[in-house]
């Protein structure tokens, strides 16, 4: 046998002895569930919200969540050439939740900024924005759901 094939099996042999798995392989064990969302703000940014927070609304769970959703996005120029062009931007997506669980009311504000080049090909320009505000709202989601299923 080959020593990358021994290697390999080696490495199999140990990832399958401890059990191992991706940390978001499963995320159907939370222990909570949405019961209603309402959303304020950005269109774009809430469709992406309401696609991801979908799957956490079943009905099974002992902790049932409303969730009030008011999102807000800015564009702004960065930086600037000797023209006065505007060379870089600076996109700030700022979303505040409104939780509300067994009459207590907590409020978390999750924000992502990222700097974005001013690119000649506006088409290219705006399907890597919206690619970086797909990221963005990404990460911010896995933040809310892990202090969600923190919540006493």
């Amino acid at each position: 046998m080959s020593r990358k094939f021994k290697i390999f099996i080696l490495a199999m042999l140990l990832l399958y002895g401890c059990e191992y798995k991706p940390i978001y392989s499963n995320k159907s064990d939370n222990n909570f569930s949405i019961k209603e969302i309402n959303f304020n703000g950005e269109i774009e940014i809430n469709n992406l919200l309401k696609t991801k927070l979908i799957r956490y609304q079943n009905q099974t769970a002992s902790k049932k969540f409303d969730i009030e959703v008011n999102s807000f996005y800015e564009k702004i120029s960065q930086s600037k050439d000797r023209t006065g062009k505007t060379t870089d931007y600076k996109v700030i997506i700022r979303i505040n939740f409104k939780i509300s669980y067994a009459g207590n009311i907590t409020n978390l504000q999750l924000s992502e900024d990222f700097i974005m080049k001013n690119l000649t090909d506006k088409f290219e320009e705006k399907k890597y924005e919206k690619t970086r505000i797909q990221n963005a709202t990404d990460v911010i989601i896995n933040t809310l759901i892990v202090q969600l299923s923190q919540i006493q």
